[in-house]
């Protein structure tokens, strides 16, 4: 009986913070015993925690469970406080947002679903003679929530400054924000941007895009995200065309122009500085996104001319033009850069023509030479379709350098030399260039094109 009266006054202790009396301790003296109460005393000493203080990080929203077990728990009481303030006493639930689980020799607290005022230190106590305790350290995490500024859209106009913030409203731990633009890389070549605030001190078109605000303190499997769109205003700007375009009678062609504008542009197609209306069987007009094309349905005589394509809107315009022509392709040198004999060089070629190549026109010179000699080739149809010809340059100096062009004669006249082709005879150091095949491939071309013009000047000898 005066242990059970001990313990009671213990428990009070515990619960109300009721001092010790030194008087009691003659109660529990092991020696004044009786033989028969020693065993009993042995079992009252003070319970072994089974349970380990732990420091738990919780999602805001999820359940919280805190376990305190003991070897042995008869005889005694399991307190939990939160912070300071008891909230249970061995089965009494004193705080009533808190839930008990019952297991041997001891009880977890359930406490959910968890909010931040659930974040504290939650002690559990057994009511011994020295009372002693576990304490679990609990942290709330809280689900970002980020504003950015302005909202949704940001119009700049290019050459301007553009400053976005992105601002955490809440969250706990404070969360790691940084910038990515959806599907492309930053402006400055970067994967992401780590920061609040993204600031460009001077905007092209190349900036636009859409840029995502990213908060990430691990309240769940994704970050929390806002997007908003930056739009730069600036003058339009047309791709470059080809120059020109190389076509023949009876063909169908395609001229695709591409723009870009912001705002949207005005596309208009002229020839030879004419707009051309909609109204036409001989072309028709085609857009994809940001891509325009005309196309020339049936290529006349009357098709040839320089075509362009003009994009408009408030802030200027640019254009870019393309000449349709049925004129042969630019011829291609074949032949080694240097000759294989002091006084002579096969010069060959090769040219793309939609319409049959009468004759080449070929003409070469000395380096150092302001006067051009020149011969007439008859074009000759290769088996891979292009036309090819071979000029035997007889006469020549010995280690020199020279220079030759050759233009292409069809039914709609010569075409314009572009290349100035430039060679050496024996003994003089070669002229390397892009144009020209490699030397052992230009050896096996200068020697093939060589034996082609013996072989057709044996013949017309005979």
């Amino acid at each position: 009986m005066d242990r059970r009266i001990s313990f009671l006054f213990l428990l009070a202790q515990a619960v109300f913070g009721l001092p010790y009396s030194q008087n009691e301790d003659t109660v529990y003296e092991y020696e004044n015993l009786p033989d028969n109460d020693k065993e009993e005393y042995r079992v009252m000493s003070t319970p072994k925690f089974l349970s380990s203080p732990q420091t738990i990080l919780v999602n805001e929203g999820d359940t919280i469970r805190l376990p305190c077990k003991v070897d042995r728990l008869e005889g005694f009481v399991m307190l939990w406080k939160r912070n300071n303030d008891i909230i249970t006493v061995g089965d009494q639930i004193i705080d009533k947002s808190v839930r008990l689980e019952k297991t041997t020799n001891g009880n977890s607290i359930v406490i959910g679903p968890a909010s931040p005022e659930d974040e504290a230190e939650y002690t559990c106590q057994i009511s011994a003679y020295k009372p002693t305790e576990i304490t679990h350290s609990v942290k709330i995490r809280v689900k970002p929530v980020i504003m950015i500024s302005p909202e949704e859209v940001l119009v700049v106009t290019e050459g301007s400054p553009a400053h976005i913030s992105c601002s955490v409203v809440s969250g706990s731990p404070m969360p790691e924000v940084k910038w990515r633009r959806r599907e492309r890389k930053m402006p400055g070549g970067e994967e992401e941007v780590v920061g609040n605030i993204l600031h460009f001190k001077e905007v092209t078109r190349h900036h636009t895009g859409h840029y995502v605000c990213e908060a990430d303190n691990g309240f769940g499997p994704e970050p929390v995200r806002k997007e908003i769109k930056l739009e730069v205003h600036h003058v339009p700007k047309v791709e470059q065309l080809a120059t020109e375009l190389y076509t023949g009678l009876d063909l169908e062609e395609e001229i695709i122009c591409t723009v870009h504008s912001s705002p949207r542009a005005e596309v208009t197609w002229t020839k030879d500085g004419q707009t051309l209306e909609n109204n036409s069987p001989d072309w028709i007009f085609g857009q994809e996104a940001n891509k325009h094309s005309l196309t020339l349905t049936k290529i006349n005589a009357a098709t040839f001319g320089k075509y362009t394509c003009e994009a408009k809107n408030e802030l200027g315009s640019d254009s870019s033009s393309v000449e349709v022509s049925g004129k042969a392709k630019p011829v291609v040198f074949t032949s080694a850069d240097i000759s294989l004999y002091p006084d002579s060089y096969t010069l060959a070629w090769t040219a793309d023509s939609k319409s049959d190549i009468s004759t080449f026109h070929v003409q070469y010179k000395e380096s150092r030479s302001s006067k051009w000699t020149s011969m007439e080739v008859t074009g000759l149809r290769s088996i891979d379709g292009l036309w090819q010809g071979t000029a035997l340059l007889s006469h020549l100096g010995s280690a020199a350098q020279y220079e030759a062009k050759v233009s292409s004669r069809n039914d709609f006249g010569y075409s314009e030399p572009k290349l100035v082709f430039n060679f050496a005879t024996k003994g003089a150091v070669p002229y390397h260039q892009p144009s020209v095949s490699g030397s052992s491939c230009g050896l096996f071309v200068h020697w093939a094109t060589f034996f082609i013009t013996l072989l057709v000047s044996s013949r017309n000898f005979v």
